[in-house]
Order: structure tokens, then sequence, then C-alpha cells
């Protein structure tokens, strides 16, 4: 099964990137492969259930929305990989990585470091605004309660995101599978299984 080795998942929050994953991850393992998945997300979650001053600095940021800085998720990835990517994962899964162009920078250079920039593959799980919000609302996460803070991630995925995905683009070595991201679960896996096998 010849799939790119290092995939990276971009899409608003509420996009339903995180359930793509995970049948991603289960379609790969089934074929006895192995994978990591860095997801910024839940470890952003994980890290804000502490006390300390960090801790309330995140929480802070979180609960209104906004972006964590890049010197601080440049920080968690690196890290992250350094603690937990083997030479025999045969898959690299980013979610919620890179949200910049800091970021992506920083990416490239990581990638670099353990080999993995040849052939990087960027899907991009497309949906709108309005659906997110739906979506969002639907789902009742806490930190998806605060309208406010619903209407700054969308915000930042709009002024930062976006634009990081434009410069991935323009990167030689970065494939771009669009992916229309409202349709049925099912046919959207399908979408990104037919895209990503060649």
């Amino acid at each position: 099964m010849d799939i790119p080795k290092t995939i990276i998942v971009i899409g608003r929050s509420g996009s339903g990137k995180g359930t793509q994953i995970g049948l991603l991850k289960e379609f790969l393992q089934e074929n006895n492969e192995s994978v990591y998945h860095f997801e910024s997300g839940n470890l952003f979650r994980e890290m804000i259930k502490g006390d300390g001053y960090t801790s309330d600095q995140l929480r802070e940021i979180l609960k209104k929305g906004e972006l964590v800085p890049d010197f601080f998720t440049d920080w968690l990835m690196v890290n992250n990989l350094n603690n937990n990517l083997e030479n025999n994962h045969q898959f690299l899964i980013l979610d919620g990585y890179p949200r910049t162009i800091t970021q992506a920078q920083t990416l490239h250079q990581a990638l670099s470091f353990y080999g993995r920039h040849e052939e990087v593959v960027v899907i991009h799980v497309d949906v709108s605004e309005d659906e997110v919000r739906r979506r969002m609302i639907e789902r009742g996460r806490r930190d998806d309660i605060d309208m406010k803070a619903v209407e700054n991630r969308i915000k930042f995925h709009n002024e930062k995101v976006l634009p990081t995905l434009a410069y991935l683009r323009e990167q030689g070595n970065y494939s771009i599978i669009d992916i229309n991201g409202e349709g049925d679960i099912d046919d959207i896996q399908e979408s990104i299984r037919m895209a990503l096998i060649k």
C-alpha cells in the first residue's frame, strides 16, 4: 500500500478532522502499519487540567478561543516528537499543527531532521463557517459553549490557518488534498483513502 508517510490534517474546529483521522488510523493499523498521531488540541486540553501559572495562562487563552502563541505550540510539537516518535513508526499524522506560517517553517525543519520532508501530504477538510458553528454547538464541548470563543476560532482559522494552507501549497514537497467535509462520514473517509493511495 503506497501511501505518503507523513500526513498533515487541517480543518476548522468542528470540521470532523478528528473523526476522519481516527478512521484513517484504524485503516492503517488494520494493515499492520505503525502510526504516531500528534494531536495538539487534546494535549492542550490535558495541560489546562493542571495547576500552575502555565496552565492558568493556557486555560484563559483556550477559554477565549484564541490561538496559543507559536513559541508554545512549537515547543509542544518538538517535545512531543522528541519523546514519542520512533524509527519504526511508518506513519506520522499531525492534527492541529501547523496553524501559522511560522509553525509550518518549524515543522519543515523538524521533518527534515527526521527524514520525513520529501513527500508530505496535507489533507484539508473543508467545511463552511455556518456548518462548523452548528456542529460545535451540537457537540457541546465545554470550549464550544461560548459563542464568542467559537467566533474567535473561526476568525483565527481565516486569518492564520488559511494563509498557512496557501503557503504550504507553494512548497514543492507538500501535496494538498482538498476534501469536502460536509458529507457522510464514511464517504468522506473513502475520499481521503482514495486520494492517498497511489
